[in-house]
C-alpha cells in the first residue's frame, strides 16, 4: 500500500469549518479546582468510501473537544484559542490501517494540524478488499503541552478514546469529476464558471502602473518609479486586429474648415504631457480609467467602469480620484478562502475603493518606500531599508512590508475590539450601523510616511466617514505591525549613502548597486562621473541563511571611452541583471548569483540613442528568458539572456517585417513595446511630441515573442509619455488611438451564420443553390456609423485581410481591393443518414456566400453550414433542409399508323408529276 502525509485538502477544510465549537460559560478563574477529567469521543471516517484501487481517499480523525478553551476576558463567553499561528493543539493521534492481508501500518501525528482537533490523512490503497481503520487518542493533560496562559483548564486532563471504521476498496475506479471542463470553443464572457479552473490560462487582469510588474516602459527604460520590471507574466492578449468596439474620449480627428494656418489639422491628442487615456486597468472583464478633463493631462475627469467586451459603461463617477492600480489577492485562512473582491487604489495605497461599485473603503497613510514585488497570493511586498537610529549612530534594518497586513480577518471584520479590521466605513457594507473604534495607537513613522491608525479616541464613526489606517510602523509593541520581519543589517551602517536596488525576487535575492554609475553628464543622465562602482547581492531566502546577509560583492571599472552606464533591469528566469550602455546602444549582462559579467550584446541602430519617449535611455523589458528592446530606430531586438546572443529582429526586413515609414516619420516608425503575453509582443508607434496632423501609416502591432514573425497590425498612433495607454487581458487589447482620439479594444469576436436551401422540393438530377451569410456580432457593428453603413450586418474578414478591412469599417479608408472573406464548410445529412462534405465556399465583402450542388439521391437532406473560426472570430454554424423528389417519368409518344408503301420507280414518278401539272393547267383554263 502507499501511505503519504499531505496538507489539508479543500474537502477537509469544508468539514472542519462545519465543526461547531460550543460556547460554554465558565467562571473567570485561573484553573479548575479540583482538576477536571474530560471525557472525549473519537471519530474516524474515510471519504470517499468505497474507492477504487489506486484512487486516494481522505481519512479524517477528530475529537468532540477542542484543545485550549480559555475565558475571553472582554466577553462572558468561552472561545477556542487553537489559532493557526500557535501550537495549542492535541498531540499523538494514532492511525492504524489494516489491509485485507492483515499487515497493519501505524502512523502517529505528533501535533494535530487543524485548530478544531481534526487531523486529515490521504491514503491510496493498492489492493481490493476491506480495510480496517482505527483512531486512538491516548489522552492528554493540559499542562504537558503549550496552552493559553489564561486557560481555565491548566490542570485538567482529556481522557483517552478510540474509534474504528472500515474502508471498502473495489477493483474498478469510482466516478470522478474532471479537474476542469475543456477550454471554450465558442465566444465566452465573464464570470468564468467555478467548475472551469483551467480557464485561468485564457483569462487575465491588467492591474495598472502602480502595481508591481506593470510599470510603463516609457517612464524610464524598463523600470517604473520604484524600479520594478514591467512585464506582467500572466497576461493574455489578442491574436487579431479585429476591432470589438471603439469609444471616442473627446473630439478627435480632423477639425475641418480652413480657419487654421495648418490646413487639415486635427484635434488635440495629448502628445507628451497631457495624455488622454492614462493607465487603463482591467479587472474581471472590466476596464477602469479616468477620463481627461478639457486639455489637461492629469486625467481628473470621472472614473469610468466599462465592459471590456462590449464597451458598455457600467458606471461613471465624478467623485473619485485618479486610480493607480487594482489590488486582487488570495486570502486563505481556516475561516476564509478565495480571492477577495478587487480594490481600486490611488498611488501608494492612499485611498481605496470597491472595484464593483466605486464606493470608498478607507484611506491609508505611512506606507513605506521600498522595492515592490508581487507576492504569491497577489499581495504587494516591499523590501524596505530603515534606520532605527540616527545619522551619528545608525541602526539599519531590512524589513518586509506586506499589504495584506492592512486588514484583520475574521467571521465579522467589524467586531468591536478589532483594530479597524478592515476600516471599511460605507453604507453598502454596514447599512445603518456604525463602527466603534476602541483603539488609537500612535505610530513611529517610517521615512516618507506618518499618521495614526484611527481617527481618534474611543467612539463611533458615522457611516460614510473617512477612516485612516496606517500603512506601516516598525514597532514590535504595535499589535498591528505591517511588517513580516525587521532584521538588522550591520553592513548598511558603514555606507555613507543609500545603495540603489536593481531588483529583487520574492523571498529569494536582492541585487543592489553602490557608488555612482559612469555618466558623461548628459541632460538625461546627471553629473559627470567615471569611477569604479560596485554591485552586491543580499539574501532574502531564510532557507539559504540569514535574511539580509550579503552574498557577494563585485566592483567594476567604468567602460572605456567615457561610456554612460544605466541600469536596465533584470531577468528572473535566467537570473541575470543588465546594464544599458547609452552611447553604443549595447546591453551588458551579469549573473545575479555571482555578480560575474556574462555577456555584451552587439550594438543596436544609432537612432536608438534617443531610447524611450521619456528618459533617453535604451528601452527594454524581459519575458520568457529573453530581453526585448525597441526604440526610436523602429527595430525590435530579441536577445537570449543566458548568452546575450541576438535571436532575431523585427522591423528591418521586407513585407511583414518592416516598420519603414519612408518620408513620414521619417525613416522607421518609432516603435515601443507595450505588452507581452501568451508568447506575443505588442508594439505601438509613439514618440515624445508628435506634430499634427499626425504622420500617416503608424501602426499598433503584434509579433511572435519566439520568432519575431508578424501576427497582425492595425493603423493607430498611440500617444503616451510617462505612463502607458495600453493594456491586455482576457485575450483583448485596449489603447488610445490619436488619429481619432478614441479608445480601441481588439480581440476575438462572436459571429453569426445563416444558411438557406430551396424551400420546395427539387427533382433528382437537378442542381440546387445553397446560400447564406456570416455576420460580425461584436458591439462595434452596432455603433451608429457602422450600423448605418452595414444595415444588413457587418461581414467577416479573413485574418489576412483584417488590417485593411478594419481600416475600411472603422477608419474611413477605401474598401480593400484584395478583400477575402471567411471559409464556410458545407455538409449534408442525406436520406440514407450519411453525413458527408459537399464543399467549401468563401464569403464576399457583403458576407454572402452561395454554392451550387446537384443532389445524388432522393429524400430529405439537412444542410449543415459551419464557419470554423479564425483568430478574429469565434466559430458559428447553422442548418437548413431541402427535399429531392424522384425524377419525372417521361412517356414516349404513341406511334401513328403508317400509310401503305406506294413508292414508285423514278420514271413513274416523273410521269405522275407531268400528269399532275397537266390537270392543274386544265383547271386553270376552265376558270378562264
Amino acid at each position: 500500500m502507499k501511505l503519504s502525509k499531505s496538507k489539508t485538502t479543500a474537502l477537509f477544510l469544508v468539514l472542519i469549518m462545519a465543526f461547531a465549537i460550543p460556547l460554554v460559560t465558565l467562571p473567570l478563574a485561573n484553573a479548575h479546582t479540583p482538576a477536571v477529567q474530560l471525557t472525549t469521543n473519537a471519530y474516524i471516517v474515510a471519504l470517499p468510501d468505497p474507492v477504487g484501487v489506486g484512487q486516494s481517499t481522505l481519512i479524517y480523525m477528530w475529537l468532540n473537544r477542542v484543545f485550549g478553551y480559555y475565558p475571553a476576558g472582554e466577553t462572558s463567553g468561552i472561545i477556542a484559542y487553537a489559532a493557526v499561528n500557535n501550537d495549542y493543539r492535541f498531540h499523538n493521534y494514532k492511525l492504524t490501517i489494516t489491509p485485507p492481508n492483515g499487515t497493519a501500518t501505524t502512523i502517529t501525528f505528533d501535533t494535530i494540524q487543524d485548530t478544531t482537533s481534526n487531523q486529515g490523512y490521504r491514503f491510496t490503497p493498492t489492493v481490493a478488499g476491506t480495510y480496517t481503520l482505527k483512531f486512538d487518542f491516548p489522552g492528554q493533560d493540559v499542562n504537558t503541552y503549550s496552552h493559553h496562559p489564561r486557560s481555565v483548564m491548566v490542570n485538567d486532563t482529556y481522557l483517552p478514546s478510540s474509534a474504528t471504521t472500515t474502508l471498502t476498496v473495489q477493483a474498478d475506479p469510482i466516478l470522478t469529476y474532471p479537474d476542469s471542463y475543456p477550454l471554450p470553443q465558442e465566444y465566452w464572457t465573464r464570470p468564468i464558471y467555478g467548475e472551469n479552473p483551467d480557464w485561468w490560462s485564457i483569462s487575465s487582469n491588467w492591474l495598472g502602473t502602480g502595481a508591481p510588474g506593470y510599470q510603463g516602459i516609457s517612464s524610464s527604460y524598463n523600470l517604473g518609479g520604484n524600479g520594478q520590471i514591467w512585464y506582467a507574466g500572466d497576461t493574455v492578449g489578442p491574436l487579431t486586429s479585429h476591432i470589438m468596439w471603439t469609444h471616442p474620449l473627446e473630439s478627435g480627428g480632423i477639425v475641418g474648415g480652413n480657419d487654421f494656418l495648418i490646413q487639415g489639422n486635427q484635434y488635440f491628442e495629448g502628445s507628451a504631457y497631457n495624455q488622454r487615456y492614462q493607465n487603463p486597468i482591467i479587472v474581471n472583464g472590466k476596464i477602469y480609467y479616468n477620463e481627461p478633463r478639457s486639455f489637461t493631462g492629469s486625467n481628473l475627469g470621472p472614473l469610468v467602469c466599462q465592459d471590456l467586451r462590449t464597451g458598455k459603461v457600467i458606471w461613471s463617477r465624478a467623485d473619485l480620484p485618479q486610480i493607480s492600480f487594482a489590488l486582487i489577492w488570495d486570502h486563505e485562512d481556516p475561516n476564509q478562502h478565495g480571492v477577495f473582491p478587487a480594490i481600486l487604489a490611488t498611488s501608494n495605497f492612499g485611498r481605496l475603493f470597491d472595484a464593483e461599485t466605486g464606493d470608498a473603503l478607507f484611506n491609508v497613510t505611512g506606507v513605506p518606500s521600498g522595492w515592490s514585488v508581487m507576492g504569491p497570493m497577489g499581495e504587494h511586498i516591499r523590501y524596505v531599508f530603515q534606520n532605527l537610529g540616527n545619522s551619528t549612530n545608525p541602526n539599519w534594518v531590512i524589513a518586509k512590508w506586506n499589504s495584506t497586513k492592512l486588514w484583520n480577518f475574521g467571521t465579522n471584520p467589524y467586531t468591536n475590539g478589532s483594530l479597524l479590521s478592515p476600516a471599511v466605513i460605507n453604507a453598502s457594507y454596514l447599512g445603518n450601523n456604525a463602527v466603534q473604534i476602541l483603539h488609537s495607537v500612535p505610530l513611529s513613522p517610517l521615512t516618507g510616511g506618518s499618521g495614526t491608525r484611527s481617527t481618534g479616541q474611543s467612539g463611533t464613526i458615522p457611516v460614510g466617514s473617512a477612516v485612516v489606517v496606517s500603512g506601516g510602523v516598525n514597532n514590535a509593541s504595535d499589535p498591528q505591525n505591517r511588517f513580516e520581519y525587521s532584521i538588522p543589517v550591520s553592513w548598511r551602517n558603514t555606507m555613507s549613502s543609500s545603495p540603489t536596488i536593481i531588483g529583487a525576487i520574492y523571498d529569494d535575492i536582492m541585487i543592489l548597486q553602490n557608488g555612482t554609475l559612469p555618466s558623461q553628464g548628459a541632460t538625461f543622465m546627471g553629473t559627470l562621473s567615471f569611477v569604479p562602482y560596485s554591485y552586491f547581492a543580499v539574501n532574502l531566502n531564510p532557507a539559504k541563511g540569514q535574511i539580509g546577509q550579503v552574498l557577494w560583492t563585485k566592483t567594476y571599472d567604468p567602460p572605456a571611452n567615457n561610456i554612460t552606464v544605466l541600469l536596465a533591469g533584470f531577468d528572473p528566469v535566467n537570473r541575470v541583471f543588465v546594464e544599458d550602455l547609452r552611447e553604443t546602444q549595447r546591453f551588458v549582462g551579469y549573473s545575479m548569483d555571482t555578480g560575474e559579467r556574462l555577456w555584451t550584446t552587439e550594438p543596436q541602430a544609432d537612432m536608438d540613442y534617443y531610447g524611450s519617449q521619456a528618459s533617453g535611455s535604451l528601452t527594454n523589458t524581459f519575458a520568457y528568458g529573453k530581453l526585448y528592446s525597441s526604440a526610436y530606430a523602429g527595430i525590435v531586438y530579441c536577445y537570449d539572456t543566458k548568452t546575450g546572443n541576438r535571436l532575431w529582429t523585427y522591423g528591418n526586413g521586407g513585407p511583414g517585417n518592416s516598420t519603414d515609414s519612408g518620408f513620414q516619420a521619417p525613416g522607421h516608425f518609432p516603435t515601443f513595446i507595450n505588452g507581452i503575453g501568451n508568447d506575443v509582443v505588442y508594439l505601438i508607434t509613439s514618440e515624445h511630441t508628435v506634430e499634427t496632423p499626425v504622420f500617416k501609416g503608424a501602426m499598433t502591432r503584434a509579433i511572435n515573442a519566439t520568432t519575431g514573425a508578424e501576427i497582425w497590425t492595425l493603423g493607430s498612433y498611440v500617444t503616451e509619455f510617462t505612463t502607458s495607454s495600453f493594456a491586455i487581458a482576457d485575450g483583448f487589447a485596449t489603447w488610445f488611438n490619436s488619429y481619432d482620439d478614441s479608445i480601441y479594444v481588439v480581440g476575438r469576436g462572436a459571429s453569426a451564420l445563416t444558411v438557406q436551401a430551396p424551400l420546395a422540393a427539387v427533382e433528382l438530377g437537378k442542381s440546387i443553390v445553397i446560400t447564406g451569410n456570416v455576420r460580425d456580432l461584436s458591439a462595434g457593428a452596432t455603433q451608429p456609423e457602422q450600423a448605418a453603413r452595414f444595415a444588413n450586418g457587418l461581414p467577416l474578414s479573413s485574418d489576412e485581410s483584417m488590417t485593411n478591412w478594419m481600416a475600411y469599417v472603422y477608419q474611413q479608408k477605401p474598401l480593400p481591393s484584395n478583400f477575402k472573406g471567411v471559409d464556410v464548410t458545407l455538409d449534408v445529412l442525406d436520406a440514407n443518414n450519411n453525413f458527408r462534405n459537399i464543399g467549401t465556399v468563401t464569403t464576399d465583402a457583403t458576407g454572402f456566400f452561395s454554392y451550387q450542388w446537384k443532389p445524388d439521391i432522393e429524400g430529405k437532406y439537412i444542410v449543415v453550414a459551419r464557419f470554423l473560426g479564425t483568430n478574429g472570430y469565434w466559430p458559428s454554424h447553422a442548418e437548413a433542409s431541402f427535399a429531392v423528389d424522384p425524377a419525372a417519368v417521361v412517356t414516349p409518344p404513341e406511334k401513328q399508323p403508317q400509310p401503305a408503301d406506294y413508292t414508285l420507280p423514278i420514271v413513274g414518278m416523273g410521269i405522275a408529276v407531268i400528269l399532275a401539272v397537266a390537270v392543274v393547267g386544265a383547271l386553270i383554263l376552265r376558270k378562264h
